[in-house]
Parts: C-alpha cells; sequence; structure tokens
C-alpha cells in the first residue's frame, strides 16, 4: 500500500467516524440537546474557605433536543462554571449535552462520543497499518479480553458471595493465556509465556505484601483506594495483579520468542535472555511510570494548589501508584532470570 493511502486513511477514517458520532444521537434513550445560543452573564469573583479565588459565570442557554418525542423542540437551561473547571465546564454554541428528562431539564454532561469514537478508530487504522497480518489477531485478543473483564465485573457485582480475589486472580490468568495464545499461536511456548507470567507476578506481589506487612504498611494509605468502602487492601491487591500483568507479559513474550529462534542452548541461549533483558527493564519500568504520573498528575497539581506540602501529596495521592509500580518493577525483574531459564532448558528453535 502506498505511503500516501495510508496517511489519508489516518486522517479520513476518524473523521469520518466522528461525523457519524456527531449525528447519532437518535440512537441514544437518554435525552440530548445542541446548544444554539449560549448567553454569559458577568464574571463573578469567589473565595473559599481555604482563601482559593477564583471566577464563577452564569450561562443562560438556548437548546434544541436531537431525539426523544421531543425532538426540534427548544428548551432554556441554566449552567455555571468556573475558571478552574474543575468539577464543570463551560457549554459553547454547538455543543451536544446530556440532559435531565421532565419539564425542567438539567444538564447533566457534555456528549464526547464523537471524540472518543474517533480516537478509537485513529487506534485501530494506526494498529492494522503497522501490524498487518497480525492484526486480527491482536484485535481478537483485545475484544476477548475486554468482553471477559465486563463478564468479571458483572458477576462480581451480581453475586456478593463469590470471592473476589479468586474471580480477579482466575480473570488475569485468563488474560494471560489468551493474549500468550494469540501471540504465538497454540505452541508449547505458548504455555511457557503464561507460566512463567503468572509465576513472576504471584512471586512479585507475593514480595510487595510481605515488604507491607513487615513494614506495617507504613506510608501506604489503603484508605485512598477510590471508589472502595469495604476490604481496600484485597482491592488494592487486585488492581496490583492486573496492572503488573500486562509489564510482566510483555518482558516474558520478547525475551521468549527471541530466545525460540536463536540456535544457542543451553548457557549461551541464558545469557542472550539475560542481556536482552537488561536492555528492555529501563524503559519498560519508565514506561510504567509514566502511566502512573499521567494518572496522578492532576490530582497532585490540586493538593499542592491546596497549600498541601509536597510530601504530604506524595504519600496520600502518589503513594498507592508508586507501590503498584514498585511491585511491578519487581515482576519484570524477576521475569528476566525465570524466562531465560526455562527457555535455555528447551531445545530446538521455534519459528
Amino acid at each position: 500500500m502506498p505511503r500516501w493511502l495510508k496517511l489519508l486513511l489516518v486522517v479520513i477514517v476518524p473523521l469520518i467516524v466522528a461525523a457519524l458520532a456527531w449525528v447519532d444521537a437518535p440512537l441514544y434513550q437518554a435525552p440530548i440537546v445542541e446548544a444554539t445560543r449560549v448567553t454569559n452573564q458577568k464574571a463573578e469573583a469567589i473565595t473559599d474557605e481555604n482563601q482559593n479565588q477564583d471566577h464563577q459565570t452564569n450561562q443562560e442557554i438556548r437548546a434544541r433536543y436531537l431525539n426523544t418525542k421531543r425532538k426540534g423542540q427548544t428548551v432554556s437551561l441554566n449552567n455555571t462554571f468556573t475558571d478552574s473547571g474543575t468539577i464543570d465546564f463551560e457549554v459553547k454554541t454547538g455543543n451536544q449535552l446530556f440532559v435531565t428528562s421532565g419539564k425542567s431539564p438539567q444538564i447533566k454532561d457534555l456528549k464526547r462520543d464523537w471524540l472518543l469514537l474517533s480516537l478509537l478508530s485513529l487506534f485501530i487504522v494506526v494498529l492494522a497499518l503497522t501490524m498487518r497480518r497480525q492484526f486480527w489477531m491482536t484485535l481478537i485478543s483485545l475484544v476477548l479480553n475486554t468482553g471477559l473483564f465486563y463478564l468479571a465485573v458483572h458477576v462480581d457485582v451480581t453475586n456478593q458471595q463469590l470471592s473476589v480475589g479468586l474471580l480477579f486472580s482466575g480473570l488475569a490468568i485468563a488474560f494471560t493465556l489468551i493474549t500468550a495464545v494469540f501471540i504465538v499461536g497454540l505452541k508449547p511456548l505458548a504455555g511457557v509465556i503464561s507460566g512463567v507470567t503468572v509465576l513472576a507476578t504471584g512471586l512479585a506481589v507475593a514480595l510487595g505484601y510481605a515488604i507491607m506487612t513487615l513494614t506495617n504498611y507504613a506510608g501506604i494509605h489503603l484508605e485512598t483506594v477510590k471508589y472502595v468502602t469495604q476490604a481496600p487492601q484485597l482491592l488494592f491487591y487486585i488492581q496490583v495483579v492486573i496492572g503488573a500483568l500486562g509489564a510482566v507479559l510483555d518482558i516474558v513474550g520478547d525475551i521468549s520468542m527471541t530466545l525460540a529462534a536463536s540456535p544457542q542452548t543451553g548457557k549461551a541461549r541464558f545469557q542472550t535472555g539475560m542481556a536482552l533483558g537488561r536492555d528492555i527493564l529501563g524503559p519498560l519500568i519508565n514506561v510504567l511510570l509514566m502511566i502512573f504520573m499521567v494518572g496522578t498528575f492532576s490530582e497532585a497539581i490540586l493538593w499542592l494548589r491546596n497549600s498541601n506540602s509536597i510530601a504530604q501529596t506524595v504519600e496520600w495521592v502518589m503513594g498507592l501508584g508508586l507501590a503498584q509500580t514498585l511491585i511491578s518493577a519487581f515482576g519484570i525483574v524477576l521475569a528476566v532470570p525465570i524466562t531465560s531459564l526455562l527457555m535455555s532448558m528447551r531445545r530446538g528453535t521455534t519459528r
């Protein structure tokens, strides 16, 4: 395929998807309106109990229904937003909004599906162009894993007597098996990749649990696990297992497939695996750290702007994330020698 055609697909497909999503309001059951006229009142200075200063603006909005029985009818709405925008947003002419039902509708949220779907289509197009023949296998694996995760959450919500730890531990093993099979096919190598991934992840979590238990969870505030009112410790370790799994599987897969295709045997193969692991370790751990930092960046800035110290912010906002990253790093480090050792004991090469 010519390069110009690839670039055209990368640009055109997301634009088409965004355009289709922009007019998909009739597919929703929830009422959706489009702002046709927005009038902003004069901004007012406000100060909270901590002397944080902001500006608040009231908006008068005229909007038109895009779906339901009221399609085409107009309605008047009110909105209030602040310059900081921490818990609100500014409505602009042309924005599509979810509103409540009833005679006096209220704004619930912005309709953003056009943006999400266009980004998803961009991801799929780039994936297809770069992976070529392996694209469909990767996409099927992704869909299956997503479906399994949704099923596990549904089972957890509907069956309160089922052990959450066992459920999501089984889910992690299923993720590993499915991904390994789709990476290398139904071969013994898939079993090696799955086994090492589960072993390294289990050892890393056990090591992290032992360290935190011996230190009595000093500096670790399990009560900050989001949206959890019961058993925060269990949910924290489930997050650790799911989070570490992908990184460990990545490095195990890379080393295993490289060594499987190598004509080397015994000690030479082991040394090659260790050298390859050392090259991958640094970048992979840095990626994990950056993913964690992005997830906590906005909340950390909010804490710092509210006169909290850096030490306090790190302990309460970033503490759990740092612990998860470190445990994942344990798993990555342990995976290198284990994978290299097992692959050095295998004979022959695999294409």
